[in-house]
């Protein structure tokens, strides 16, 4: 058997009505290199592992699955670090979790073709299409800016992550792998590997749509409320940012991004009138950050810009909500 040239990385979790998709998506690759595909199934309930055995006895030579019978994640395992890295054999490896799927049959050619002849990039992904499950249609997707340059760096992704998981491509780099011990204590996700593997290269996007990405209820991530999401992304700031210390200009536009997040965190807690919580994130601002009026004058400041644009508001409560928005600031102003 040749090796791979591309090791494609899937994790799966009660999957069983999207696995199909996401599957045949693997399955329907027109290449002219051959390819492996890495599954860890992490115990789950709803049949997934028996279709992913299907699919493993049709392609036996492609299809190498880890099959859990007692959940890692609950136990604090990261199914990437443990199970699927140590056996990546590709010169690239692809990223595509078991509810979201490939439509293009030359994604991964296209893709691979252009890193065989730029070597100095590091990433490589595309736009994709996004699947609302629940209202059963395809919405916007806003996640690359307006006007990105279709060559970016680092420097572009420290602002914020615009790679869906679905369309990205790494060279495979066995450093990007030691520096994952740096963060022993994180469960990865892709950001962290976007900003890792970008460390190390150039990022270029393609312009077709060659991916979906899900979204629905059982969503670890696409469904979950502000209260949920920003303190887990704040975390991975927090180690990113003392990860990339001795990257002056990284490190800043990381600050901004924690900056940022953190003032729509508080607007949340302030919305929901939860006083211990907006207490403790003005003390992790100040004491990660050594920032403290500041942050709070941007969360005046985005408030502001919100409350102005909001057209979902009457203009009675828009005016109030702007009124009290500096009462409120300058009341944890004294407070902190």
């Amino acid at each position: 058997m040749q090796t791979p040239l591309v090791s494609i990385c899937c994790i799966t979790y009660n999957h069983a009505p999207y696995i199909h998709q996401c599957l045949d998506g693997f399955v329907m690759q027109k290449t002219d290199f051959p390819i492996e595909v890495l599954i860890h199934d992490d115990a789950s309930t709803d049949g997934t592992a028996d279709i992913i055995r299907e699919y493993e006895q049709k392609y036996p030579e492609t299809f190498k699955p880890i099959y859990q019978t007692e959940n890692q994640y609950s136990k604090g395992i990261d199914p990437f670090r443990t199970y699927i890295f140590p056996r990546i054999q590709g010169k690239y490896m692809a990223l595509c979790e078991g509810d979201d799927y490939w439509i293009d049959k030359k994604k991964l050619q296209k893709q691979v073709d252009f890193m065989e002849a730029n070597n100095d990039f590091s990433i490589c992904f595309h736009p994709v299409k996004v699947y609302n499950q629940n209202k059963g249609k395809f919405i916007e997707n806003y996640t690359i800016p307006p006007n990105m340059p279709k060559i970016t760096d680092i420097k572009t992704l420290a602002n914020g992550n615009f790679i869906n998981t679905p369309s990205v491509l790494y060279r495979n780099n066995q450093e990007v792998f030691n520096e994952l011990n740096n963060f022993p204590n994180l469960v990865i996700g892709d950001y962290l590997f976007h900003m890792l593997f970008a460390r190390h290269g150039k990022i270029v996007r393609l312009p077709q749509k060659m991916a979906v990405y899900r979204i629905h209820d059982q969503g670890i991530w696409s469904t979950k409320n502000a209260g949920y999401t920003y303190p887990i992304w704040l975390n991975l700031l927090k180690a990113l940012l003392a990860n990339f210390d001795n990257d002056k200009e990284v490190s800043r536009i990381l600050k901004e991004q924690y900056l940022r997040t953190a003032s729509d965190l508080l607007d949340f807690y302030i919305t929901n009138n939860d006083f211990d919580s907006q207490e403790h994130l003005i003390s992790q601002v100040e004491n990660l950050l050594h920032e403290n009026s500041y942050f709070l004058f941007i969360k005046l400041i985005n408030n502001l810009k919100d409350e102005i644009c909001s057209i979902r508001k009457t203009w009675t409560y828009r005016l109030g909500r702007i009124l009290l928005t500096p009462l409120r600031v300058i009341r944890y102003l004294r407070r902190a």
